[in-house]
């Protein structure tokens, strides 16, 4: 399913829980946007965690350098890791972006190898090919994953 799902206490019967990624261009062109999901994910018990460490996904660089977009996907993928939880992006390029690169690097051990080489030499940081992350763009999180348990329990307090 790829969300943490906890049992919550009366309100809801659900919360879900991810790390928000926003990217570069989120929090320069579409604050409204983002104001607005964390509103409608904290009314449906939806945890956005932030990680401030977070950076550009590497999407505007791709066609210029591969290799610099997938060191910045790797980057921000490494920190979703260390938190443990699933990656929710507002922006559908930089949720193609990362789920590209993280299928990329798992499949590659030799670049999975320099990127580590380079993560760890500047950052201290590692991508770990056994950590699964699921990427949802904003609406998938609502929509799919959470989606129907959310409806479901929406409905069993309605028959309470």
């Amino acid at each position: 399913m790829g969300v943490v799902v906890k049992k919550k206490q009366k309100d809801s019967p659900f919360t879900a829980e991810y790390v928000l990624f926003l990217g570069c261009t989120v929090p320069v062109r579409a604050v409204n946007y983002e104001l607005s999901a964390r509103k409608v994910a904290e009314r449906l018990d939806i945890h956005l965690g932030d990680i401030p460490e977070f950076s550009c996904c590497g999407y505007p660089i791709k066609s210029v350098n591969h290799y610099a977009y997938l060191l910045m996907a790797a980057r921000n993928l490494a920190l979703a890791e260390e938190k443990g939880l699933p990656i929710c992006t507002l922006c559908s390029a930089c949720c193609g972006a990362l789920a590209e690169a993280n299928h990329e690097i798992q499949e590659d051990k030799n670049l999975r190898k320099r990127l580590n080489e380079d993560l760890s030499k500047v950052l201290g940081q590692k991508y770990d090919k056994k950590n699964y992350l699921l990427m949802h763009a904003m609406g998938a999180c609502l929509g799919g994953s959470i989606g129907s348990p959310a409806a479901a329990g929406m409905l069993l307090a309605m028959f309470e």
